[in-house]
């Protein structure tokens, strides 16, 4: 661990992602996991098939995001999953290749909030309902703020694509811009009645990230390729924010000893003064003096 008298370096998002994350309120980055990790994270999917879960029923009213066949799927508590199908899904936590984007996004001290996530659909799956609010009803924990030439949000969701999707498969979609939206979503544009032509399904291939603001408006379409879809969601606050609850947000959870100073430094309760900070290494902790450092 350096001091906190070494100079911290602070490696930030290109100009380029900068201009379409605020354009847009997601972003896409094309082969951020290698095909080694995409693997991993599959076989260790594979091998805990029986601690898939149906995901709740969505009541879509037989809307156009309605499936033939319920639900999706998910799972969750990969971080205390038995070696060796726990590592992948910890070695995302503190990933060096996220860092300079949530170090953009949030500030200097960024935590996990919710638990790990993963989704799965067959063919013929359900979707769900467009949800985000944008500026409409600003509560803290779900916004975006531009000032003093920074970005600065609240809730951020990083979603890895363990399948590829292709133009009109279905699973995630968009309304870009819609972070910055002023006015509430009608509800027919919502359930995706109305006004199609705006709402994106984002294609991507295996090991893409697609970051995006939860003040976004987005959701999910039904899934309609043959292959079934896999992402895993890893959600980011800032170092000051409480939004899910769960152990994570109030203590360490009894594993935390079997993760690295970094991975650990991601799963400290929320608070502002002497927090770790990791470098751009994903491993090196540094603790500043200042709450502005």
């Amino acid at each position: 661990m350096t001091t906190m008298n070494e100079q911290v370096e602070f490696v930030t998002m290109s100009n380029r992602e900068k201009y379409l994350f605020d354009l847009q309120g997601f972003l896409v980055v094309k082969d951020f996991l290698s095909n080694t990790e995409v693997c991993a994270l599959n076989e260790a999917i594979d091998a805990n098939h029986d601690k898939r879960r149906e995901h709740p029923k969505a009541d879509l009213n037989g809307t156009p995001l309605d499936g033939e066949f319920g639900p999706f799927w998910h799972y969750n508590g990969m971080l205390t999953w038995l070696p060796p199908w726990c590592q992948p899904f910890r070695n995302l936590l503190a990933h060096p290749k996220v860092i300079p984007y949530l170090n953009t996004l949030l500030g200097r001290g960024w935590k996990l909030d919710h638990s790990v996530d993963v989704l799965t659909a067959t063919n013929g799956c359900q979707g769900m309902g467009i949800h985000g609010s944008g500026n409409v009803t600003f509560n803290g924990s779900r916004f975006y703020a531009y000032q003093n030439n920074r970005m600065r949000c609240g809730l951020i969701v990083c979603e890895y694509y363990l399948t590829d999707v292709n133009p009109d498969d279905g699973g995630l979609c968009v309304i870009p811009g819609s972070h910055k939206s002023n006015f509430p979503c009608p509800e027919d544009i919502r359930m995706w009645e109305a006004n199609q032509e705006i709402v994106f399904n984002i294609p991507a291939k295996a090991g893409d990230l697609i970051i995006f603001n939860e003040a976004t408006s987005h959701g999910v379409l039904p899934w309609r390729a043959a292959h079934e879809r896999r992402v895993a969601f890893y959600r980011y606050t800032p170092k000051y924010l409480h939004y899910a609850g769960g152990v994570y947000q109030t203590q360490m959870p009894e594993w935390v000893s079997e993760l690295t100073e970094a991975q650990q430094a991601v799963l400290e309760p929320p608070y502002i003064y002497n927090r770790p900070l990791i470098e751009t290494d994903g491993e090196t902790l540094v603790r500043p003096r200042r709450e502005g450092e």
